[in-house]
């Protein structure tokens, strides 16, 4: 017998009033999803409420069957668009009506105590937060959380709370293999530290149940049905299982304290190791690359949430190198560079760009490299140098020894090379198994000691980055183990952990070793004190005194193998910027360098995978590359993929992407794309000739429609306003396609998409931008950079889209010329851009300089010998400039390199004084020609296809 909705709504009525009832004691909230209902009677209901919403008839009264429906929805959804998937299985749902979802789940948090959505992603995707927060853990990321517990599961066991948010911070703070959506998710610390508990303490006391046990069991289950999951999710609860319970959690969730007194306190107790690893890597012909291997921030980030926040939301930079790295780097898979200036060791390794005084003292004290004025480093058998901290030397062995000044007095065995960073000089030393006395003396004036007497190594599980003369990194799990030969007679050796624990241990015959073991050790740093004792026969004879030597520690905690890296330092890659989206990507923004031994080769592949982490498009991007890729050399290789491939659609389908770099026994590199979705954005669906753009509007305010524009290419800078309601339900893109912007509050997406022919024969291809004209004023000017922004920001999609882009962005920008530097040296620009004889094109634009004296033939002659970047260049412009009396104000001149370079950029970085230069700027067309030919000689150097902006730093 059917029950009918209003039964089903009473029944659920009394089970979630019990439920919050039963729940009070402990604090936990309610999850929509633990209604406790099986499959059957959820389809029953999802019948019903179908049919009455097909029949017109009100909601409101089942608004308890309608919350329970949309939180189902959200657990099975794939990952892709909620609404779109929504809608999909809800015929007749009006996409208007998303609003009273949030209205009925937050009846149902204030009637049942419901879980209340939390975290940035919340607050952006406002209205999917409510459905996809009461799925608890949606299959889409189960997957992912399950090799999360499983990467984390030591760290979990040695908690000394299991507090919800505790738990959730350290999950969040330590995550390393995540999507974007996964990254969204964590944020939501209280929750997922629920969930955890959910998940792996399974023995809840009394009352403190923190989800319904048939809601767990449905999630488990689904868990082991995924491939991976299961194993994962039980190697944890087996790991953690026994600690958990031997924990106290409390009577209620309380906050994780993130006062300034915890954070010292918990400095005091473990100092983080945060001191990068400086290594010199061979890159032929006697030359040597400086890499520097940065610790991961995560030991700092979990201090507090706000140290957190300024490390994912600060840009760093590298001592030794001019890039800003971005915001998050130092939490980042990847923190591995090359300098190309060797580092001051009066400043910290890394600086960011603002200030944080525990982060900035951490810097000053813990994060720097050893003071010189010579630094060593040991030449080890994988032919990576690591720096020797303890400057000791040993008869044998191959060292690179560093510094500011030139050796003199070289010795036997000392020959010069090089290292590609500036002010420093080099030599590679071969130490002699006999050792003269004046080799001795020379070591012994630059502060260098010869060890000839006792050798101490890791044993056993070798320790990590041992530079072979007292420094190397375990992990928490491990116990350190150490042996430890004499080459002349020893009694015993008295080994002293940190001036505290001590212990004696009897030595062998001299060449015979003897290995001692540690206990697993928490976190940190540790001195180790091996001192020999002789025989008393030795003593009597005034033999010199013993050896003593000390070895550095470094424990971290386990950091699982992240898909992207590898410890073979035989490959550096570095990715710029580290987080870029699969945007980013796709359209040719990424800048790639990969560096490796001289004469090797990798092949690099890109792969796609849908919301469900299938794969749906895989190739190779070009035959064996040879070693070292720079980004202007990866640029071309990917572009050429990109032409010939034709893959556009699947990109549009793909929810990440995978860029591998195959080196073979140098190791593999990956790297992870996301598509980053926004709480208002466009999505295209790719229908047979046809391109249907759909707007999606997350952000929940109902009181505001978002405001919708449109620039086709052929009337590129001629606004048009589209109807959000027609918007919202989704149109066919007309022939030729493009730019479509949609703006809600301080969410914004723009997307161009390039359909169909605009004509008959080849010329249809492109397409035949009519432009209107730009008034000679700051007011007009500024308007068309901002399209001219916005044309060149958005993402692209559809037939010959980046091409026909390209036409409307050269003819726009061209134009501006025109407005700023005179009609006729805009329509030159533009006869540059269409000849393929540059030299003549140059001829003509200097020609166009009318200006007695040097100054055009100096621009023409020295503008390629500038290096350095924008900020070099302007500085080297503004003098010359000056020299000429073509402007002596500084700010002018920097404003025309800016102009010249990065017009679209302008408004952004000028904001108000931008009209009040403009003005002054017009009345100087030389200063902004001359910017001009310094940008283009530039931008077209070398053999490059001639374009019209540099791509300066």
């Amino acid at each position: 017998m059917t029950v009918s909705l209003d039964d089903w709504q009473k029944k659920m009525e009394r089970h979630f009033a019990a439920l919050a009832e039963r729940r009070a004691a402990s604090g936990f909230p309610l999850f929509a999803l633990e209604h406790g209902l099986d499959d059957g009677a959820l389809e029953e209901i999802a019948e019903q409420l179908r049919a009455r919403l097909n029949t017109g008839l009100r909601l409101a009264p089942h608004w308890l069957l309608w919350t329970i429906y949309a939180a189902e929805r959200g657990y099975t959804y794939e990952g892709g668009e909620y609404w779109q998937s929504f809608e999909d299985v809800t015929p007749g749902w009006d996409s208007r009506d998303r609003y009273r979802v949030t209205a009925w789940f937050s009846k149902f948090q204030s009637t049942y105590n419901g879980v209340v959505p939390s975290g940035p992603w919340a607050s952006h995707f406002s209205i999917i937060a409510w459905p996809i927060t009461h799925a608890v853990l949606p299959r889409y990321l189960q997957q992912q959380f399950a090799r999360t517990l499983y990467d984390l599961r030591f760290t979990l066991a040695r908690l000394t709370t299991i507090k919800p948010a505790v738990i959730g911070r350290l999950i969040a703070s330590n995550v390393y293999y995540a999507s974007t959506r996964f990254e969204q998710f964590l944020q939501q610390e209280e929750l997922v530290g629920r969930i955890v508990l959910a998940l792996l303490h399974q023995d809840p006391r009394e009352g403190e149940e923190p989800l319904l046990p048939a809601t767990l069991n449905r999630i488990v289950a689904d868990l082991e049905q995924m491939r991976h999951a299961r194993g994962w999710l039980r190697e944890a609860s087996r790991v953690v299982a026994d600690r958990f319970k031997g924990i106290g959690r409390g009577a209620a969730p309380r906050t994780f304290g993130d006062g300034q007194d915890s954070v010292e306190r918990r400095l005091q107790a473990t100092r983080p190791d945060i001191r990068p690893d400086l290594r010199l890597r061979y890159a032929g012909d006697g030359r040597w690359t400086l890499v520097i291997d940065v610790p991961n921030f995560k030991a700092i980030a979990a201090l507090n949430s706000d140290i957190q926040q300024f490390l994912r939301q600060t840009r760093s930079k590298l001592n030794g190198d001019d890039v800003r790295r971005p915001a998050g780097w130092v939490l980042s898979g990847n923190r591995r560079a090359v300098l190309k200036a060797w580092p001051d060791p009066s400043r910290p390794l890394i600086s960011f760009e603002t200030s944080n005084g525990v982060v900035d003292h951490l810097l000053e004290s813990e994060c720097r490299m050893s003071p010189g004025p010579i630094w060593l480093f040991r030449i080890g058998a994988d032919g990576i140098a690591r720096e020797i901290v303890s400057r000791l030397m040993r008869p044998g062995y191959d060292y690179i020894l560093a510094s500011p000044d030139e050796f003199e007095d070289l010795q036997d065995g000392m020959t010069g090379c090089a290292i590609e960073c500036s002010d420093i000089c080099a030599i590679r030393v071969s130490v002699p198994s006999d050792v003269s006395g004046a080799y001795m003396q020379w070591l012994r004036i630059r502060n260098l000691e010869l060890a000839r007497t006792i050798r101490v190594w890791p044993a056993g599980l070798p320790g990590r980055n041992w530079d072979g003369e007292g420094r190397s990194e375990w992990l928490t799990t491990e116990k350190p183990c150490f042996g430890i030969v004499p080459d002349h007679p020893v009694k015993s050796y008295r080994v002293t952990l940190d001036d505290d624990a001590a212990a004696t241990f009897p030595a062998g015959e001299p060449g015979q070793p003897t290995f001692i073991q540690l206990p697993q050790l928490a976190a940190g740093t540790y001195r180790l004190n091996v001192k020999a004792h002789r025989s008393a026969a030795l003593d009597e004879l005034a033999a010199p005194p013993s050896h003593e030597g000390f070895l550095e520690l470094r424990i971290r905690e386990p950091e699982p193998w992240i898909p992207g890296t590898t410890s073979h330092v035989g490959l550096v890659v570095t990715c710029n910027p580290h987080d870029a989206t699969l945007d980013v990507f796709w359209e040719n923004e990424l800048d790639l360098t990969v560096f490796g031994p001289e004469g090797r080769q990798v092949t690099p592949h890109v792969s796609l995978e849908d919301a469900k982490g299938e794969e749906i498009y895989s190739a190779q991007v070009c035959p064996p590359m040879d070693l070292p890729i720079l980004p202007e050399i990866w640029e071309k290789r990917f572009q050429e993929f990109l032409r010939q491939q034709h893959a556009e659609w699947r990109y549009l389908e793909a929810a990440s992407g995978l860029l591998t770099i195959e080196g073979q026994e140098l190791g593999r590199f990956v790297v992870r794309f996301d598509h980053d979705a926004l709480p208002v954005r466009w999505v295209l669906r790719h229908q047979g000739e046809a391109v249907a753009l759909r707007l999606v509007d997350d952000t929940g305010q109902e009181d505001a429609e978002p405001k919708c524009r449109f620039f086709s290419m052929e009337t590129p800078t001629r606004i048009e306003r589209l109807d959000a309601g027609r918007a919202l339900a989704g149109f066919d893109v007309q022939s030729p396609g493009g730019l479509f912007i949609v703006q809600h509050g301080k969410f914004r997406d723009l997307v161009i998409v390039s359909t169909g022919l605009s004509g008959s024969g080849l010329e249809g291809l492109g397409v035949h931008p009519v432009y209107a004209r730009i008034a000679d004023s700051p007011k007009s000017i500024i308007k068309h950079m901002r399209i001219l922004r916005y044309w060149k920001s958005a993402r692209l999609a559809g037939f010959l889209a980046n091409a026909r882009r390209g036409q409307v962005v050269v003819g726009l920008t061209t134009r501006l010329y025109g407005a700023l530097a005179g009609r006729d040296w805009g329509r030159a620009e533009a006869a540059f851009m269409r000849s393929s004889d540059r030299e003549k094109g140059f001829d003509h634009l200097q020609s166009l300089l009318d200006h007695r004296g040097g100054f055009p033939s100096v621009l023409r002659r020295d503008a390629l010998s500038i290096e350095g970047g924008r900020r070099a260049i302007a500085g080297w412009y503004a003098d010359l400039a000056a020299r000429y009396g073509v402007c002596s104000d500084q700010a002018l001149c920097s404003l025309a390199v800016d102009i010249a370079s990065r017009p679209h950029e302008v408004p952004r970085l000028y904001r108000d004084r931008l009209p009040g230069l403009l003005k002054r700027i017009m009345t100087k067309p030389l200063l902004l020609r001359g910017a001009r030919i310094v940008a283009l000689s530039h931008a077209c150097e070398g053999n490059r296809p001639a374009e019209l902006l540099p791509r300066w730093e």
